[in-house]
């Protein structure tokens, strides 16, 4: 099922840089990822500079507007169910810029105006001026953590939930590769006497072998 995420908020809120910012932190996490930005302003015929940018840079990306998306279709009757579906049938999730009455998930992206109470389904709040607390709250600079909890969200708790590191270098590896890897370990773990980890974190540490001189 395609995921979509609002992130909503007031006029000059920081909406566009924390959707700019996902969209790139998901996409590096190989997850993807399209973007929409609802406008109650009119859409066909304006070039937008929010879309233009993301499209430039191979995302998917669509202006939607009262008035219709830019640029195929016109009508009032779209929904977004009916664009996820027919312009992101290969997305993981689609985050959808503005939309704070939508029924959907919402990031809410806080500003000096409080947020309205008809606004329903916020799961995350952002707030550029604050630091966060990791958990339901984040501030600027833990856009790639609310990423890596956002694909947990499209993928399950255990997307990802594998790393291993050379030294202090982290090893590159692709998605069931770390899937794989994790499977593998707890897998040998639970065979062991007291091996069971019951959601604890896992630290292995292997002597790697010396070079020969």
């Amino acid at each position: 099922m395609i995921r979509t995420i609002a992130v909503s908020g007031f006029k000059n809120s920081g909406k566009t840089t924390l959707c700019h910012r996902l969209v790139e932190e998901l996409t590096r996490l190989g997850v993807r990822t399209g973007y929409i930005k609802r406008t109650s302003e009119e859409a066909l015929g304006t070039e937008d500079a929010d879309t233009s940018k993301l499209r430039s840079a191979g995302v998917t990306a669509v202006l939607w507007g009262d008035d219709g998306l830019r640029a195929e279709e016109s009508g009032c009757d779209i929904s977004h169910e009916y664009i996820v579906s027919k312009y992101f049938p290969e997305c993981e999730i689609v985050i959808l810029e503005g939309g704070k009455y939508l029924e959907l998930p919402k990031i809410w992206v806080e500003s000096e105006t409080p947020r309205p109470e008809e606004v329903k389904g916020v799961f995350m709040l952002y707030d550029r001026t604050r630091p966060g607390d990791g958990a339901s709250r984040f501030g600027c600079g833990d856009e790639a953590l609310m990423a890596e909890k956002l694909a947990a969200f499209v993928r399950g708790e255990n997307y990802r939930s594998s790393s291993v590191f050379i030294g202090s270098r982290e090893l590159s590896m692709k998605d069931f590769i770390a899937d794989f890897v994790r499977g593998a370990v707890l897998g040998m773990l639970s065979s062991l006497k007291g091996g069971k980890t019951h959601g604890e974190e896992v630290k292995i540490v292997i002597r790697g072998e010396k070079e020969e001189k």
